[in-house]
């Protein structure tokens, strides 16, 4: 556990608050879907409506919380969305209709779309250029066991089936959110950073044109980079949506297998996530693990097209060794992203550009379930097929965007040892500023 951990005592205030968000978040993605069309009697049709709609206003929120986070700091900001989601979950309690559940749900969506690039911002904040990826595969690792916990938390409240019970959940998830505000504010004010040397800033990589440096809107090879990263987030709809209907429709599976198969994906993450980070420092290096993560996406594809129509034991064979080999692909993709995507980002507009590139998870939760559900799953091979051609055309893309900037060493963040609170310059931030 020690290992899993961040080495720094603000990586680990941060992975402490990472740990409560994750067993909430946990507890209500079990839990909720019963509740309101159970209890509450929302139609299970208008529930998907609202997560669309939800899901489309997270696509849009990122771009003017980023924008804030550049006026006034990304801490601060973070924070203030933290206690928006608090307040969110508890009203969750007084719903009794389905126009309180929309409302609810796209201001809940909405903040947490908008939180998580920030806190990749944050860590890159707090830590230095050589600890923020562990920092930030630690926080993801820590995150799977709080979620896998908060799962089996539900499990009680689901077993009770009554509203209090339920009421309970969403009284622990307010004040669970509360306490992650106070532990990610801890970490900001405990922070004090030596301010850098007076030094001229470099130029910016051969073919990037930076026109004024402060808009990812105007910089396309970022924009080429944060597209091809909401396709190769594709891995999420392929393991949460298409897996578990592929098992039971298409390889004719027991349905108790998805669940086998969601618990070996959530093992070898906190296995691997934190082990895989040290090979992502410096865009050389991490864009030497983007084109590795590609193979194994790619072989995940072929065994689950060479698995249509097989018999059963072949069929588990070949879906055991697919999510294998999604989850590695996964895993190397994660921390190649966080580590590109930071060094790809202008330093004076760092939560902007990074709001931007988070916007990719809520494009794939808007479009990865529906592909799957409407294409891929009646496609079959060819499905598979497609979604594996689609991975090799996005890291070719993301690998050409960031190439550029591989002749220049990792951004420096500043240190952890005298003068200026770093919650006073995440404004500002002088070389690195702004996960899941």
């Amino acid at each position: 556990m020690a290992d899993l951990l961040p080495a720094s005592r603000n990586g680990r205030i941060i992975a402490a608050g990472s740990a409560v968000e994750a067993v909430a978040v946990g507890m209500f993605l079990a839990a909720a879907t019963l509740y309101f069309v159970g209890i509450v009697g929302i139609p299970a049709v208008a529930v998907g409506g609202a997560l669309t709609v939800a899901n489309v206003l997270g696509l849009l929120s990122p771009a003017p919380t980023g924008a804030l986070a550049g006026r006034i700091g990304s801490l601060p900001v973070y924070v203030g969305l933290t206690l928006v989601r608090a307040v969110g979950f508890v009203a969750y309690a007084f719903v009794d209709g389905y126009a309180g559940y929309f409302v609810v749900t796209c201001l809940i969506t909405a903040a947490t779309r908008a939180a998580m690039p920030l806190l990749q911002v944050i860590v890159g904040e707090l830590e230095p250029a050589d600890r923020r990826t562990r920092t930030m595969a630690s926080l993801r690792a820590v995150s799977n066991i709080g979620m896998t916990a908060g799962f089996l938390l539900a499990a009680v409240v689901q077993a009770s089936g009554s509203r209090p019970a339920f009421m309970a959940l969403f009284g622990f998830n307010g004040a669970a959110f509360v306490a992650v505000a106070l532990l990610i504010g801890k970490a900001g004010r405990s922070t004090t950073v030596r301010p850098a040397p007076p030094r001229k800033t470099a130029p910016p990589p051969s073919g990037v044109v930076r026109r004024g440096g402060r808009s990812p809107y105007r910089d396309r090879r970022f924009l080429t980079a944060a597209l091809a990263n909401s396709v190769l987030l594709l891995h999420d709809s392929i393991l949460f949506i298409l897996v578990p209907l592929w098992i039971t429709q298409q390889a004719g599976l027991p349905g108790g297998a998805s669940s086998v198969v969601l618990a070996v994906n959530t093992v070898l993450t906190v296995v691997l996530q934190v082990y895989v980070a040290r090979f992502a420092q410096g865009v050389t290096r991490s864009l030497r693990l983007l084109r590795l993560a590609c193979l194994p996406l790619v072989l995940s594809c072929v065994l689950f097209a060479a698995a249509d129509g097989r018999s059963m034991a072949v069929a588990l064979v070949a879906v055991g060794l697919a999510v294998v080999a999604l989850t590695v692909g996964e895993n190397l993709h994660a921390v190649a992203a966080w580590e590109l995507s930071y060094e790809m980002a202008h330093p004076e507009s760092r939560p902007q550009y990074l709001s931007l590139f988070g916007m990719g998870m809520s494009a794939q939760l808007i479009v990865g379930p529906f592909m799957m559900t409407a294409f891929v799953l009646s496609a079959g091979t060819v499905g598979w097929l497609v979604v594996a051609l689609l991975f090799a055309a996005a890291t070719a893309a993301f690998s050409l965007a960031a190439r550029p900037y591989a002749t220049r060493p990792p951004t420096a963040t500043g240190g952890h040892t005298a003068e200026t609170p770093t919650s006073q310059r995440t404004g500002t931030p002088s070389g690195a500023a702004v996960p899941s």
